[in-house]
């Protein structure tokens, strides 16, 4: 295996939370992991983010009862730029943003109404409208907590934590619009929160917000069709009665390993996938460094991972070994008022 040096990148950090300084933050890492801000923009809530790299354009949710998405441009020398774009969300508490690969929209999932958004982009990669172009609404009790975009483009994934389904729409890239293609239902009381796909684009896993599990799910690229599979415990000790709730996942670049926080036990769980992602096995489970780690994300060439540790105030960063996964802290960790999630580029 090519253990190549990693080079030093930017990281954007989104945050949420009734404390001062939230902002959305422009950092820089360096190969030890070591971090520093370098700009941060005032904004209200920014929750998550979510990058088009063809234009260098930022999007972020705004995460309020009247919920709104912004774009916001990086210029050339990586730094955050004044929003350039503003938009509502088209319904309450936006906790998501993703970026379509190839054709120019954006979509948003609503948690608090459970409303899925489309939004068409310009040719500089600006959200071009006021509001969605299409605004899908799920049945009451339904919480949106996650768009993810099949890895050919062809079908968007909505997580809905409230009615224990994952969503499956087709996308019309020429249209710009969503149809209804499946729905995909988990065992009642799990909570699916966030979704990633293998590399292989074969299998993806869910994590669970309610029980702490994570599910192996199929997926039939061909057909559009989610196959919930295997469920594991994402937490050390399941049995523990403790008040937890699991938020993200994430998968190492490689395919090889599988990232899972817990809030609560205040965590990070590693699994090791084989038979090319079909399965999951236990590798280790690891202390955040902080309180409530809301999100993670691995740097490209996957030698580190950043982890958004909310009610610490903190981003941890870990060195991962590509043969193995297991996590070992890097730098030290960087002061940012209630980090929510964390984006490497």
């Amino acid at each position: 295996m090519n253990h190549t040096p990693q080079t030093s990148g930017g990281l954007i950090i989104g945050s949420s939370g009734p404390v001062p300084g939230v902002a959305l933050h422009r950092a820089r890492y360096d190969p030890s992991g070591a971090m520093i801000v370098e700009r941060s923009l005032p904004l209200v809530e920014p929750s998550y983010v979510a990058l088009d790299a063809r234009h260098g354009m930022l999007h972020t949710v705004l995460e309020e009862d009247i919920g709104r998405v912004a774009s916001v441009p990086l210029d050339d020398a990586l730094a955050l730029g004044e929003p350039v774009a503003e938009a509502s969300s088209g319904g309450a508490l936006p906790c998501h943003v993703a970026v379509h690969p190839d054709a120019p929209y954006v979509f948003v999932a609503n948690y608090g109404d459970g409303v899925l958004s489309v939004f068409p982009t310009s040719p500089s990669g600006r959200i071009a409208a006021t509001g969605p172009s299409q605004a899908i609404a799920h049945p009451p009790g339904s919480h949106a907590h996650m768009a993810a975009i099949s890895p050919d483009g062809r079908f968007v994934l909505c997580t809905d934590l409230g009615a224990d389904r994952v969503h499956v729409y087709a996308f019309d890239p020429v249209e710009g619009r969503l149809d209804p293609h499946g729905t995909a239902r988990v065992p009642d009381g799990r909570g699916p929160r966030h979704l990633v796909f293998h590399p292989s684009g074969r299998h993806a896993y869910l994590i669970n917000e309610l029980s702490c599990t994570l599910i192996v799910c199929a997926w039939d690229a061909a057909s559009g069709r989610l196959e919930p599979g295997a469920e594991l415990p994402a937490r050390r000790d399941a049995a523990n009665p403790t008040a937890n709730s699991s938020a993200a996942v994430r998968v190492s670049p490689d395919g090889a390993h599988v990232y899972s926080t817990d809030r609560g036990d205040d965590t990070i769980a590693v699994h090791a996938t084989v038979a090319g992602g079909a399965a999951l096995e236990p590798v280790e489970v690891v202390s955040c460094g902080g309180v409530w780690p809301r999100d993670i994300a691995l740097t490209p060439d996957g030698r580190l991972l950043f982890c958004a540790n909310q009610r610490s105030g903190t981003v941890t960063v870990f060195r991962r070994d590509p043969d193995t996964g297991r996590l070992t802290p890097a730098a030290e960790p960087l002061a940012v008022p209630a980090p929510s999630s964390v984006l490497p580029f």
